[in-house]
Order: C-alpha cells, then structure tokens, then sequence
C-alpha cells in the first residue's frame, strides 16, 4: 500500500498533570500526526472547551521546537487547515468516555508528497503531551492518551520541508483600546496566523478588535484591519463549525457549558426528552453556554453552529495550496504587529499569535 497507519502510542491511562514524553520510532516520512485524548467525564458542569486537558503539545528535537500550541488552539488550527465542523465527540453524562482529537499537519493535506515530516533528518524527534484533566471539570481524573501516524509506505516521496506552528506571543492588555506592538520572525514563509482574543465569556472581537502588519517601519503595510468587519466577512469564505451537543442534567436549574465556536452568533438548536422543558439563556459568546431544565433527570441533544474556533481567528496568506504564494517574510527587513484591544476587554482576557510556517529540509 502507498500509505499506513502506524500506533506511535497505543492507547494509555494517564493519572495527574503531567508531561507524555514520545519517541517517534519510525523512518517513513509523516504526513499527519493523530493526538486523541478521551477523559471519562465526571461532572455535570465543565470549566472549558473540551481540549483544554491538553494544555501543551510540543514537536521537538532536543532543543529545537518544531511545533508548540496549546491544545485548544492546536485544535482550531486543525479544524481551519482540514475544513472540518468539529473534532469532538462525547456525550457529557457522569462516567461517559468523551472523544477528543487533535493534530499536527505537516502538509497541506493528507499525503501531501511536496510537504512531509521526515524523521530521518533529525536525531531524536521526540512529542511532548501536556496534560491535566482536573482543567476540563474537578472531577474528572480518569482519562487516556492515544497517539496515530499516517505514514507513507510503498509510494517513495522526496518532500522539500513542512509546516511548523508555534505560539510566537500571549500577553494580557494593559488596558482597553491599548497598543501591542510585537516584532515577528522572518526566518521562514508565513502560510497562516491565527490571532485568538480569548475571554471565556465573550466574543473574540471584543477582545482584540483591530490588526496591523507593517514591514521597515510602515514602508509597506500589507494589512490595516478592523477584526470585526474581517470576521463578518470571512463568514463567506471558512465553513461553520457544527458540533453535536448531548448531556444529562440530574438537577433542577441551570449550568454551564463550553462548545468550540466561540463568536457572538453562535446557535444552539435542541430539545429534551418527553417530560422536561429545557432552553438555553441568552447567547453564546466565548463558546460559553449557560442550559437550564425544569425537571430532574432531563437528558438533551442538540446541535451548535458557530464561527472562531476556540475563539481563534484565521488570518491566511496567499493561496493556501501554492507555497510560493504565501507571505515570503525572508526578504522583509523587519516585520510588526500591532494588535489593540477592544473596548470591551474584561478582566481574564488574553490576547495571542499563532503562525505556521513553512520550513525547509
């Protein structure tokens, strides 16, 4: 067969916060790296989106980082690259198994035979996993770690690199409508960037509301933007995310509740079983979604369709399937951000830059 699926780390029980050390064991070149968590839930009401209990993931060799995203934004990056409406499976009831994926892309798509992880050009490539569970609800501790490659096999390829993610910054604004002005790398191709205005209860623009790139001290300004007139527009272009909601409530009242689109539009669809009444109050914002019953023993299922992914925002450059029309940062002297944070800015909010890359064999 030209591909495989090889098990880099069968499925394994993992116990308190800590750090998953995995050796990649093999010479075929990688197209996809598979990481899939499944906590056995244990609570009725969650403290964040579901790959929060993957706080790092790292790609590295010995003291070179390859990949670095915290799960969450690792997730929304997937689900951007990939086109897909959800990575998450689960029904939230008390001892149930959630299904969790998450990735690394060294493509542009799957078995993309330009762009390849070769493990052969490094000495010790090794996947660091972060994890504690306790961050997805205090109660759930029993959860388990499998890690999928998808390989090439028969067919031989000669990929010329593959791409790289990393957070470049997370900072918390001094203040609303403040400045940030950050210098970014020019060592390798920018394919993507995902700004994430992060707040757990509000939209992602009214975190962060306004975008600049400059490159020699404003000689060129490739981008001036304000983020909510982007977003709007964008609508047109990315696909929904779209993600089963089911769980069961055992008491009378309201709890909370974190799904992965995080924009101000976001629309929860549902309905209960036979004998309860139950409605979401007011709307989603942060991804965050408070649910009510009338009755005990109410189990619901619905659907949430959204935008902004683990409140993460795309910013893509060029066509994204053609390397040579992404944004060649090498020849730029100097290349700047400046972020503002919105007028609406609360206490808790955290403001970030993600960039994949192109790097080179």
């Amino acid at each position: 067969m030209n591909y495989r699926l090889a098990t880099i780390l069968a499925e394994k029980a993992l116990s308190t916060a800590s750090t998953e050390t995995i050796d990649i064991n093999v010479k075929d070149p990688i197209s996809r790296l598979d990481i899939v968590w499944q906590p056995t839930f244990m609570d009725k009401a969650n403290l964040a989106a579901l790959p929060v209990g993957i706080s790092k993931i790292e790609l590295v060799d010995g003291s070179d980082v390859l990949h670095s995203l915290n799960g969450r934004v690792n997730q929304a990056l997937c689900i951007y690259d990939r086109r897909v409406p959800t990575m998450n499976h689960g029904i939230f009831v008390g001892g149930a198994k959630l299904h969790c994926t998450m990735g690394i892309d060294f493509g542009r798509f799957l078995y993309d035979p330009v762009l390849a992880f070769d493990p052969t050009k490094f000495r010790n490539p090794q996947l660091k996993i972060t994890h504690d569970s306790t961050l997805l609800s205090a109660l759930t501790v029993t959860h388990t770690l499998e890690i999928l490659a998808h390989l090439f096999d028969e067919k031989v390829i000669a990929p010329i690199g593959f791409l790289i993610a990393k957070e470049h910054k997370a900072y918390v604004a001094a203040s609303e409508d403040s400045y940030e002005y950050t210098d970014m790398p020019t060592d390798h191709p920018i394919r993507q960037m995902l700004i994430r205005g992060f707040h757990t209860q509000q939209d992602p623009t009214d975190v962060v509301d306004h975008f600049k790139l400059s490159e020699d001290n404003d000689k060129r300004i490739p981008i001036d933007m304000n983020l909510v007139s982007y977003v709007n527009r964008m609508k047109g272009v990315w696909l929904p995310v779209v993600e089963p909601v089911m769980d069961y409530i055992d008491t009378v009242g309201g709890y909370s509740k974190y799904v992965t689109p995080t924009d101000r539009c976001t629309i929860y669809t549902g309905h209960g079983n036979n004998s309860c009444d139950y409605w979401v109050e007011g709307g989603i914002e942060g991804g965050y979604v408070q649910r009510y019953a009338d009755v005990v023993s109410a189990f619901h299922s619905g659907l949430v369709h959204g935008y902004l992914p683990h409140s993460c925002i795309q910013i893509p450059f060029g066509l994204q399937d053609d390397l040579d029309d992404w944004y060649d940062v090498t020849r730029v002297g100097s290349l700047v951000v400046r972020t503002q944070a919105a007028g609406e800015y609360g206490s808790g909010s955290e403001i970030s830059i993600h960039l994949q890359q192109l790097r080179r064999y």
